[in-house]
């Protein structure tokens, strides 16, 4: 299997990310976007996630 960007959820909102990590859902890798600076989590898409960000929305 090869893995692209497409595979790979980044998220740019501490608030969303905080939220999915009570939930459960493990990032890989937190980093920093080289031109603009902005701090994101990176997480694998998976039906974990997609199921933690549908809860987050139905939330808010």
């Amino acid at each position: 299997m090869t893995l692209t960007r497409s595979n790979f959820f980044y998220c740019y909102k501490k608030h969303v990310s905080d939220w999915l990590t009570s939930q459960g859902v493990p990032f890989i890798h937190i980093g920093q976007e080289p031109k603009s600076g902005k701090i994101y989590s990176l997480y694998f898409i998976n039906e974990e996630l997609q199921t933690a960000l549908e809860q987050y929305k139905l939330s808010k």
